[in-house]
């Protein structure tokens, strides 16, 4: 898979600057503004809000998942979780026709189902104790 130079912007990597929004919603404006950052600094409230616009998935999945391994509860502003729920909202289609990271995503489904059933054996064996 190709390196990406996470110190560009999503315009320089796509080499498509784009004006002013023409629609003044807080979201166009956000994404604009998102375009113009470069990717290293970008967030998961960010990566949450550009993928859910399926903005370059390309390029933005690869560092999802890549904070979603470390951590599949990483959140945005929205709730915990929510980067992981907006990364599972990606079209299926997309997932068939990159299956590296697909294979990315299924390790991060993996772990999160680790790290739950470890919770749930925690939690019951804590309730069993009251």
């Amino acid at each position: 898979m190709q390196q990406i130079d996470l110190t560009k912007t999503l315009e320089e990597l796509e080499n498509d600057y784009w004006d002013e929004p023409n629609f003044a919603s807080s979201l166009v404006i956000q994404v604009h503004q998102l375009r113009k950052k470069p990717l290293c600094e970008l967030n998961n409230e960010d990566l949450r809000l550009l993928i859910g616009q399926q903005m370059n998935l390309d390029y933005l999945l690869r560092i999802a998942l890549e904070k979603l391994i470390q951590n599949p509860f990483g959140s945005g502003d929205l709730y915990i979780g929510d980067l992981f729920c907006s990364v599972l909202k990606v079209e299926k289609e997309y997932w068939n026709e990159h299956q590296e990271l697909k294979n990315e995503l299924n390790e991060v489904i993996r772990i999160y189902e680790e790290v739950r059933r470890t919770l749930d054996e925690q939690i019951n064996k804590y309730r069993s104790n009251l």
